[in-house]
């Protein structure tokens, strides 16, 4: 039951209708389920058709219309529990590097490079002008659109120009279509495990020379990592593993942790000699849970 006002647009509030009354002296509209209530024939005063559910969106993607590589890696995540839930997110890889992106899409569209690149330099600066405005863009050739986007913590519900500035950005939404084809028959594997407190590494450094993104090779030198979660704060807590992976994730020597006194700073001692090559940082925990740097680490020997 409802009570019924001037301002009410109901089809089913008419004068006719028998579930409409007035019970002390006000208006109200019966519903299903309230006494004396009427269900109504289609033609009677106050009738009102059924909302007919919306149809469900059907996929209707082949595999052959996908254009898949035969040697596609299987899509990798991390099993990881957050206030008691189990959720899901991406193990990257090492990301594409930019020359081999804008090749690839040059190859892709038989444009030039150049011309890639003017395409992608005008849809990023238009992309900007329209979040400065929050003029969001409707899908583009089913694919993807653009929102505006804006987010964080503000020191009060009266906040400064700047810390509002602060926040902006866009997002790109994938259109519908275009996740059905990332989920048809992707292969997934399962990369490890994690909990909200894992390994996270905010720099890697070679000493001596305090040189970034180095590994360092051989006896007498050593390298610092920093950043959180290495270890528990109690004195007698255990130290994390360390080894260096490949671009596959595949081992390629451990590395000893040399000192860890505390959970954001530790000190691993030289790779063995004759270490060489782009490899990444992976460090595991006592209790299994382990990170993956994503920066590209080079030797950094004597």
């Amino acid at each position: 039951m409802i009570f019924i006002r001037f301002d009410m647009q109901d089809s089913r509030v008419v004068m006719d209708s028998p579930n409409v009354k007035f019970l002390d002296g006000k208006g109200v509209l019966l519903e299903p389920g309230d006494a004396d209530y009427v269900q109504l024939a289609p033609g009677t005063p106050g009738y009102q058709a059924p909302i007919s559910p919306k149809p469900r969106r059907h996929i209707t993607i082949s595999l052959a219309s996908l254009n898949l590589p035969t040697n596609m890696q299987p899509f990798r995540y991390i099993v990881q529990t957050i206030a008691a839930l189990f959720t899901s997110r991406p193990a990257a890889r090492p990301a594409m590097e930019e020359g081999e992106y804008l090749d690839t899409i040059a190859t892709r569209s038989a444009l030039t490079r150049p011309q890639v690149e003017k395409v992608i330099t005008e849809m990023s600066g238009l992309h900007v002008e329209l979040t400065r405005q929050s003029i969001p863009v409707d899908f583009i050739l089913r694919r993807f659109r653009i929102q505006p986007v804006s987010g964080g913590r503000l020191s009060g519900p009266d906040p400064s120009d700047i810390e509002v500035r602060d926040t902006l950005g866009y997002s790109v939404v994938i259109h519908p279509d275009e996740i059905d084809k990332v989920r048809v028959d992707c292969p997934v594997e399962k990369a490890g495990e994690a909990a909200e407190n894992a390994p996270k590494v905010t720099s890697v450094r070679a000493r001596p020379g305090n040189v970034a993104n180095k590994y360092a090779v051989g006896p007498g030198r050593t390298t610092e990592v920093n950043g959180a979660n290495f270890r528990d704060r109690t004195t007698d807590a255990p130290w994390p593993t360390a080894c260096l992976i490949n671009a596959a994730g595949a081992l390629v020597t451990a590395v000893d942790v040399a000192d860890c006194t505390g959970p954001t700073r530790l000190i691993l001692s030289g790779a063995p000699v004759g270490t060489t090559g782009t490899l990444y940082l992976k460090l595991v925990d006592a209790d299994g849970k382990f990170s993956v740097w994503d920066q590209e680490l080079t030797p950094h020997a004597a």
